[in-house]
């Protein structure tokens, strides 16, 4: 006998909303970094879009529906059929599938529960902005749903469960979850917090989700003793989405110029991330986790992406666009996938982000010597 075949989130009907979302014009929040700049590839991806559907923060119960926790699963969704829940295997690192007999054998829990992680919490932006958002609204719409959570493994990748304690710890919420360990459980009623799309970032459209990172700027105390640079670019440890050589040493050129700081977040606790994004008037950086981070931002802070079309599909993600754009934060970005990652292009960008001219001028001073240039030859061969 095979798994029964999966089911769309959205296809699953016994739910309730909980909150609305109001649209935060995103195509009108783009900046665009030099004249003629088209955002089409930036907003191919942004949920509703184009759609009348209204924007629904919905709590999903599926009555003795199965939850999954271990390496690569954590957060996979089944129903009491054992048909699983598209949307929430969809960043699995491990296989997912259901046999019959497993079903079986899954550990009956006699209460309800309430899950927000996905298989990829253990990445910056999934735990920050995918699951932390969820657990206060799980805690106030769900009190008699036990919230829970996978439990520590040694084995588990990535600063997540470090990032998650620190977390939990200022938002006061540690006490109020359950960590459980691996394996497949049935409770009662499995309860998701799920908008009425199928793409779990339409979760950032909501002013609900926002709430949190307001909460945990203030649980956070200014601190004298370290002044935080304002200008920053965040510079990763491990990897780089910025691989042409031409490319970094302009954008070093440019940053030096404008007096940006380079940081290194996966070396700061999240308080000091919280602080630094909470003072900063510019950040610059490549499409990446770390970006999560302009939520801690006010509506002062001024952000350039560096993006790019990680699946060849012709779209950039539009994330932290979204982000930017709820927040009320000036947003640019440049297109390595188009070659605008070149000098002329990122000096234009550089010249609207800090409202300077540099690049303008030098532009202008290049032109005028070009139109002088062939002036003088003229001059010369009329001679």
């Amino acid at each position: 006998m095979s798994p029964a075949p999966p089911i769309a989130v959205t296809d699953l009907t016994e739910r309730r909303t909980i909150a609305v979302g109001r649209d935060p014009r995103i195509d009108e929040a783009v900046v665009a970094s030099f004249g003629g700049q088209s955002p089409s590839a930036l907003l191919k991806q942004v949920p509703y879009r184009g759609t009348t559907r209204p924007m629904r923060l919905d709590v999903v119960t599926i009555p003795r529906g199965c939850l999954l926790f271990g390496p690569g699963v954590d957060g996979i969704a089944f129903t009491a059929e054992g048909r699983q829940v598209r949307e929430t295997a969809m960043f699995a690192r491990a296989d997912p599938t259901l046999t019959p007999e497993r079903l079986q054998a899954a550990q009956d829990i006699d209460e309800d529960w309430v899950t927000v992680v996905d298989c990829a919490w253990d990445n910056h932006f999934h735990l920050l902005m995918l699951a932390l958002p969820k657990l206060p609204l799980a805690l106030a719409q769900l009190p008699a749903a036990a919230a829970v959570l996978p439990a520590r493994r040694s084995e588990a990748p990535g600063d997540g469960p470090a990032m998650l304690d620190q977390l939990l710890a200022l938002s006061g919420q540690a006490g109020q979850v359950r960590w459980v360990p691996d394996g497949l459980y049935r409770p009662r009623n499995l309860h998701l917090i799920w908008p009425n799309h199928d793409q779990p970032a339409a979760l950032h459209l909501f002013d609900e989700t926002f709430d949190t990172f307001a909460t945990l700027v203030r649980a956070v105390p200014p601190e004298s003793a370290r002044p935080l640079p304002r200008r920053i670019f965040i510079e990763r440890v491990r990897d780089s989405r910025l691989l042409d050589p031409r490319a970094i040493c302009t954008l070093d050129r440019h940053l030096a110029l404008h007096g940006f700081k380079r940081v290194q977040l996966e070396r700061l606790t999240m308080a000091d991330q919280i602080r630094l994004f909470a003072g900063a008037s510019h950040v610059v950086a490549a499409h990446g986790a770390g970006l999560s981070n302009i939520v801690f931002g006010g509506p002062h802070l001024r952000v350039l992406e560096l993006n790019l079309d990680l699946d060849g599909q012709g779209a950039l993600r539009p994330w932290f666009l979204i982000l930017a754009a709820k927040r009320g934060q000036h947003y640019q970005y440049l297109n390595a996938s188009a070659c605008e990652l070149a000098d002329l292009p990122l000096g234009l960008a550089f010249d609207r982000l800090m409202g300077t001219r540099r690049q303008a001028i030098r532009l202008g001073l290049t032109r005028l010597r070009h139109r002088l240039g062939r002036i003088i030859s003229r001059l010369m061969r009329r001679a």
